[in-house]
């Protein structure tokens, strides 16, 4: 059965203007390529962020930091951020001393009140927090013919200005991934989503006669930095609630109503993102940072 956008998520005109797109799929299949890439070498950032728990609260202090620093919020602390992250208070605090180990945020005194205690996130976190919000700029400026995505090269401040604005309305009105309960489950393992984006790739590679990528276990562990098991785990999930079809030893294809989801999904992030992206870049570019 066809599912319809869901009220409140985003712009539903937009967004369903954009399935009925001709470039639509087109459109997805290189937003698949992004999220599917092998993660870069070296110690696992990417996997740290692609569990939806923990990149929830990365993407709360992001935009925790923001709203501070453009538009006079709260100072973003570590109490702060324990109310909004969506892990536990100890949770969130072992999460802040993993980041500031790896130099991905900073926590630094405020001068106005050295009893406060500011978290900055560094470009490097911002880029890869971000990385699946500026995808889907870039799939909707596909669609659209627009270039809203050029900026968030240039400078990582507009993207994180685009981060402050998509959490200040999800708090407002939840999350979009909620409507998506397949996207959800996946999302919450460690790497399910690029596995799933994975799965797709290999779906839209097919549909357009071009060689899919190998979805064996030992292959998608190498890809994402996880385990053979693991892999075998996510996609044991999968085929328990039916989202995958078996077509030999290690090889799947996504069912239609994964397909339909994922898609809807996508147009319904697409058109969050590029509403916001045009605000965000509506914002001066050169705001010096608050101290």
């Amino acid at each position: 059965m066809k599912r319809t956008l869901p009220p409140g998520t985003a712009n539903v005109m937009e967004a369903s203007a954009i399935v009925a797109d001709a470039r639509f799929r087109q459109s997805l299949a290189q937003y698949c390529e992004k999220m599917a890439e092998p993660a870069p070498a070296g110690w696992p950032l990417r996997k740290l962020l692609n569990q939806l728990e923990r990149y929830y609260s990365a993407y709360m202090l992001i935009g925790q930091y923001y709203g501070w620093r453009n538009h006079g919020a709260a100072v973003p602390n570590l109490s702060r951020l324990q109310a909004i992250s969506g892990q536990s208070p100890r949770h969130t605090a072992s999460f802040c001393r993993m980041l500031q180990t790896r130099n991905l945020i900073s926590i630094e005194t405020l001068q106005a009140d050295r009893r406060q205690k500011v978290l900055r996130p560094a470009e490097r976190l911002i880029r890869e927090v971000g990385r699946s919000c500026a995808a889907f700029v870039q799939a909707h400026d596909l669609v659209a013919g627009s270039a809203l995505a050029l900026p968030f090269e240039q400078d990582a401040g507009i993207l994180g200005e685009m981060i402050f604005l998509s959490s200040a309305r999800v708090q407002g009105a939840g999350t979009v991934i909620a409507e998506f309960p397949t996207v959800l489950r996946l999302a919450g393992y460690d790497s399910g989503y690029p596995l799933l984006a994975a799965l797709m790739l290999s779906h839209y590679r097919r549909a357009a006669g071009k060689e899919g990528i190998s979805l064996t276990h030992g292959a998608l562990a190498e890809r994402f930095q996880v385990s053979e098991s693991h892999v075998g785990n996510v996609l044991g999930h999968m085929r328990q609630v039916r989202a995958l079809l078996a077509c030999g030893p290690q090889e799947f294809r996504v069912t239609e109503e994964v397909v339909d989801e994922f898609e809807h999904w996508c147009a319904a992030e697409m058109a969050h993102y590029a509403d916001l992206a045009q605000r965000a870049m509506a914002y001066p570019e050169s705001c010096p940072p608050r101290t």
